[in-house]
């Protein structure tokens, strides 16, 4: 998996800022380090499948080195945002999981306006960003 550096800023509200030198346009803003960090994984994501649908092909991330002085005199600080892959093609699979179990997922989905598969996937991805 690919990391792409991004320059952390905080605002003088105490906010903070998410920007990808290497991706022009691309940043995040969050009211604190963790949100911004959230979100700046989300915006990497959605800006690296913008290339993808334009049928054009992603650019990798720069060098670390030119980036450490700019953090430096920019009061910023220097991290790396993991890019996720792109999403895939959907694979049928089959479980096996307790009936009422089933139940209950299929009436809390039923009331998110899901479906069982959408909604057992947003699960499995809550439980993997911990």
């Amino acid at each position: 998996m690919a990391h792409f550096p991004a320059l952390l800023r905080m605002a003088s509200d105490g906010s903070f800022t998410a920007t990808f030198p290497d991706l022009p346009g691309c940043l995040a803003v969050g009211e604190d380090v963790d949100e911004v960090m959230r979100l700046a994984e989300a915006a990497l994501a959605l800006h690296l499948e913008g290339f993808t649908m334009a049928g054009e092909r992603q650019p990798s991330p720069g060098g670390l080195d030119r980036l450490i002085g700019l953090a430096r005199t920019s009061e910023a600080t220097l991290v790396l945002i993991a890019a996720r892959p792109p999403k895939a093609p959907a694979v049928r699979v089959n479980i096996t999981i307790d009936k009422n179990l089933l139940a209950d997922i299929d009436a809390a989905a039923a009331a998110m306006g899901s479906t069982r598969s959408g909604f057992l996937a947003e699960g499995a991805r809550r439980l993997m960003e911990r």
